[in-house]
């Protein structure tokens, strides 16, 4: 019988005890951040919850916990909540040591970002012949804001993009300290920033003042980022901003989603928000961590409630561990072994799979399950619902090709936002003259292959690096197959 071990005091800690338990589990809860009288090895999964300004001690604990496990044909399975999206950020960025990672695998996530990944964007499917939009508004720009615009860029990609530059993703956060909050932002994520479009509003009764940015290397390279940005200094309610709500509802040229993420209050400003939000179907997400009975139509959401929401079996972490598996094999099969033709994975090894994401570092899988996360967007921009899993077995080479491109544009904004920048051109240069120096600059976080698609050069080995994303999207049927295992888990 499998046990699990929960650290620490959270209004979660009820739906996880469910969970486990309806998996057969033994739970163990103790309410201190405390290694004091545990033996680890008596746990096959560990959960440790921090509230507060406890997200330093959470880690350390974990960390120290993870390298104290001795199972050796076993792991063990952590789940590290944290408070702050700063420390979230830095775990998805910074690998735990080896001691760490022999012995253990483990997940942070906030609640925020949780329930961010509930905000569906492209709730009508964006084709190839599309000529919408999607239009992301968000009120605030607090913690749950940032999270949700980040999870926003790092998943809606659509391929009308690939046909019309113009046809970008757009995230507007609305802020009336947003110049501030905007230049805090910049910095925190600033390899994303340097390389995307955004401006900078600041509506006043006389004259509105607008600040742009380019990416740094507009003009001379192809368009890469397919997300752009717009930072309103000014109240969800401001008369200029309520007009410009109107009037993006009512752009049959865009797919307009409003979250209201700022502060407390947010129920009550969703009730002031235009109706013409509500009479084109806009959908309308509402942040509140309080329980609440009000609605107002079927297209306004609730997000944000710390009891619930989180799945015990990581539902992406599987299909991330497919993600990575194909990758591997694309890399043994087409890069290293290439004959001139494509090889395709058609079955997966379950225990290759996992000996693979065992020794994976942490921003590695982070890309894995950032691939994951796309996967239902990239059935709805083919014609397929989450229903028709195995009809991926259909879809036609063209629109694998197309699929390929959108990845790696996700792919491009992923890197930036885990901290990767694009060669300068003098850098490009030494690549250009010594191949070999691709792997030595990627190693400082500086990647040649951040640019535009068709502009993809050849790696060390003289293949197309679109060999990836190629065999990727073909095999999408294999990493969407987890879902048809039985059992759950990890």
């Amino acid at each position: 019988m499998k046990r699990l071990l929960t650290l620490g005091k959270h209004a979660l800690l009820k739906s996880l005890i469910q969970q486990y338990e309806a998996k057969g589990f033994v739970v163990d809860c103790r309410e201190e951040l405390s290694a004091e009288g545990i033996n680890i090895n008596d746990y096959d999964e560990l959960f440790v919850l921090a509230t507060g300004d406890q997200d330093d001690k959470a880690v350390a604990l974990t960390g120290l916990l993870a390298s104290e496990y001795e199972g050796s044909s076993r792991r063990l399975t952590c789940h590290l909540l944290v408070e702050h999206p700063e420390t979230l950020q830095m775990l998805k960025t910074c690998d735990f040591c080896d001691a760490v990672r022999q012995h253990a695998d483990i997940y942070p996530f906030t609640t925020d970002e949780m329930w961010s990944r509930n905000i569906v964007l492209d709730y009508e499917p964006i084709t190839l012949q599309s000529e919408k939009h999607v239009h992301l508004v968000i009120a605030g720009m607090g913690s749950m804001a940032e999270t949700v615009a980040i999870q926003a860029a790092l998943t809606a990609h659509y391929p009308n993009y690939i046909r019309n530059h113009s046809l970008r993703t757009r995230i507007t956060m609305i802020d009336k300290e947003a110049e501030r909050k905007s230049s805090e932002l910049v910095k925190r994520y600033r390899h994303l920033f340097d390389n995307s479009y955004y401006r900078v509003v600041k509506p006043k009764e006389e004259k509105a003042v607008t600040l742009f940015h380019s990416p740094m290397y507009a003009g001379e390279r192809k368009d890469f980022v397919d997300v752009e940005w717009e930072f309103v200094e000014a109240e969800i309610w401001n008369a200029d901003v309520r007009e410009k709500l109107q009037l993006w509802a009512a752009d049959p040229h865009q797919l307009l989603t409003v979250v209201l993420a700022d502060g407390d209050e947010n129920m009550n400003k969703a009730m002031l928000l235009p109706d013409e939000l509500f009479r084109q179907q806009s959908q309308v997400y509402v942040y509140s961590r309080q329980e609440s009975h009000l609605t107002r139509l079927p297209h306004l959401h609730r997000i944000g409630m710390t009891d619930s929401g989180y799945d015990i079996t990581l539902p992406l972490v599987r299909m991330a561990k497919n993600v990575n598996y194909i990758y591997d094999y694309c890399y043994h099969e087409n890069i290293q072994n290439y004959d001139g033709r494509l090889r395709y994975a058609v079955e997966i090894d379950g225990s290759k799979r996992e000996q693979l994401w065992a020794g994976l570092p942490i921003v590695k899988r982070m890309s894995c399950i950032y691939n994951a996360m796309t996967i239902a967007t990239k059935m709805r921009s083919v014609g397929l619902g989450e229903q028709e899993w195995e009809r991926f077995y259909d879809i036609p080479q063209r629109d694998i090709e197309v699929l390929a491109q959108v990845e790696h544009n996700r792919w491009c904004v992923e890197e930036l936002i885990l901290g990767f920048r694009p060669c300068t051109e003098e850098e490009q240069q030494t690549v250009e003259v010594d191949i070999s120096q691709k792997a030595v600059l990627k190693k400082r976080g500086i990647h040649y292959d951040l640019r535009a698609y068709d502009d993809l050069r050849p790696d060390e080995t003289g293949k197309s690096v679109k060999i990836y994303d190629l065999c990727l999207c073909s095999c999408l049927p294999l990493i969407a197959k987890v879902f048809e295992e039985e059992g759950g888990g990890v």
